[in-house]
């Protein structure tokens, strides 16, 4: 089974990234669109052991940073600090619709908070611009809303009890 739940991760973690720096890219509302692949190690990291969950939010965040204008390990810490707050706090939330939104929007905005911070240590912008401050309301909540669509079907795969029946 761990090796079913690693392989769908990280299945889900190239399907993010594709998805973050194409589709979601070009169809950002206010300039601003869900974190796919931080959702996905937030996810993720309800159904791997820590170790495996820590090197998947490792590597979305190097996958982010190499197809980014961000300075290469900046995603790649905050990713990899969720994935340990996620792994941390897995046991206080159960999958039930209102627990795993609220799961996801305070694990989403710890990681857009830690992002926004380090970036303004980086050079990568200030935390005083306007943009900012929406990004760190508004990608919490698309990612929570997104969570309520994409938990299900990430359990579901992940968890199979047959072996041979998905992979």
């Amino acid at each position: 089974m761990r090796a079913r739940a690693i392989f769908w991760s990280l299945f889900f973690l190239v399907l993010a990234v594709v998805l973050q720096t194409t589709l979601f890219s070009r169809l950002a509302q206010f300039r601003i669109f869900p974190d796919v692949v931080l959702l996905v190690v937030i996810l993720s990291a309800r159904w791997l052991d820590p170790d495996p969950a820590l090197l998947l939010g490792f590597t979305g965040g190097v996958a982010v940073d190499l197809l980014g204008t961000t300075p290469l390990g900046l995603r790649a810490l905050v990713m990899t600090l969720v994935a340990y707050a996620s792994v941390k706090t897995v046991d206080r939330f159960d999958l039930n619709p209102i627990s795993l939104l609220i799961s996801a929007v305070v694990l989403s905005l710890l990681g857009v908070v830690l992002l926004a911070v380090l970036g303004t240590l980086f050079g990568q912008g200030s935390l005083a611009e306007g943009n900012v401050v929406r990004t760190i309301l508004l990608v919490p909540v698309f990612n929570g809303i997104l969570a309520l669509v994409v938990a299900t079907p990430m359990r579901r795969l992940m968890t199979a009890s047959n072996a041979g029946a998905m992979l």
